[in-house]
């Protein structure tokens, strides 16, 4: 059996250095039957499998994609680089090692619901300031000009919204 330990501290046989990875954040096992497995060490920021955050134990395939914190892991290379103890790996992903991993990169808490909800809530008010001004337009009042400013502020607000949300969107399109 083999059994890789990855974390933050120095102390793990693979030394990740991202912010979101805890000290002892998970290890890999490969049984004796050759199975795979990745076992989460109770972390804070979660282990990742194929994107869905496992706890305890999760048997693994050979094309399953694992991910702690920003970081993707090679976690194949490294059970079968391992013959014997923890020295025989002798990686250390660190930004001025050879064998650096770059995380996928530093993306906001949260999956972007935030900036849908306010997104969708300046495209309501847009399109609410772009009916009243339309009706302002076309009634012969005193503050028609009001109605003109507010319908040009409302398409201007409408624009911005949908292209901060498709950049949003394209953001996120980086893990589907």
């Amino acid at each position: 059996m083999k059994v890789i330990k990855v974390g933050r501290s120095s102390g793990n046989d693979i030394v990740i250095s991202d912010s979101y990875v805890g000290r002892t954040h998970c290890e890999f096992i490969q049984d004796d039957s050759g199975n795979y497995w990745v076992v989460d060490l109770n972390s804070k920021n979660g282990t990742f499998v194929n994107g869905v955050r496992r706890s305890g134990k999760t048997k693994l395939n050979s094309n399953d994609i694992v991910r702690i914190g920003n970081t993707p892991l090679p976690w194949m290379s490294y059970l079968k680089n391992a013959t014997g103890g923890p020295t025989d790996i002798g990686t250390i992903v660190d930004p001025g090692g050879g064998g650096y991993i770059p995380p996928i990169e530093d993306s906001p808490k949260g999956n972007g619901f935030g900036i849908a909800a306010l997104c969708c809530g300046i495209v309501g008010l847009s399109i609410l300031a772009i009916i009243f001004g339309g009706v302002a337009l076309n009634r012969k009042e005193k503050n028609r000009g009001l109605g003109v400013a507010g319908l040009v502020l409302g398409i201007i607000w409408f624009i911005f919204a949908v292209v901060v949300w498709i950049i949003r969107l394209s953001e996120y399109s980086y893990y589907l």
